[in-house]
């Protein structure tokens, strides 16, 4: 029996995966999803390089700390509670795109995305409304595409700003 909680992530999940499927809306959340693969997360801080940008160093390492620590915890996450995919778990959903492993929370997409939002508001706080509308759209994307339900995309949400958090607090207490 599924409880209140799960019903209405369901709900959630059916409302936003079958919103408006003869559109464009496919289309652009299949772009946000591979945008949201993560190859693209360093290009920021490279470009800062080449801009000559005065904090460049302090987003590179704290980039590189909050990945070093979320992906490793997120890979211990997933595969502890190794929660099924929607389109594994419902015969009705078709997945849009093919995830690289199994379990579906929490969400690596919407982990990173907050994770970079975050780092990137805090050096760079003239981004930070577009940052993080592009981690909601990654973790919307996520759940349109069909591999996610709405509260692994709340719980990816969430770990990716800890992680992020834990890194600026690590780089600006012991890395100089």
């Amino acid at each position: 029996m599924k409880t209140g909680v799960s019903q209405f992530d369901l709900r959630l999940f059916r409302a936003i995966f079958n919103y408006r499927r003869n559109s464009f809306l496919p289309v652009f959340f299949r772009i946000i999803s591979f945008i949201g693969d993560g190859y693209f997360y360093f290009l920021l801080p490279l470009l800062m390089y080449f801009l000559k940008m005065e904090n460049f160093k302090p987003v590179l390492y704290a980039m590189l700390i909050a990945f070093a620590v979320e992906m490793p915890l997120y890979r211990i996450l997933k595969n502890s509670i190794r929660r099924v995919r929607p389109f594994n778990a419902h015969s009705d959903i078709q997945n849009m795109v093919y995830p690289i492993d199994e379990f579906s929370f929490p969400s690596g997409h919407t982990a990173a995305a907050f994770l970079f939002a975050m780092i990137v508001g805090h050096f760079i706080p003239v981004l930070i409304i577009p940052v993080y509308v592009y981690a909601v759209l990654v973790g919307i994307s996520r759940i349109y595409v069909g591999v996610h339900y709405p509260s692994d995309i709340l719980a990816g949400a969430f770990f990716g700003s800890a992680t992020a958090g834990l890194a600026l607090y690590i780089l600006s207490h012991f890395v100089q």
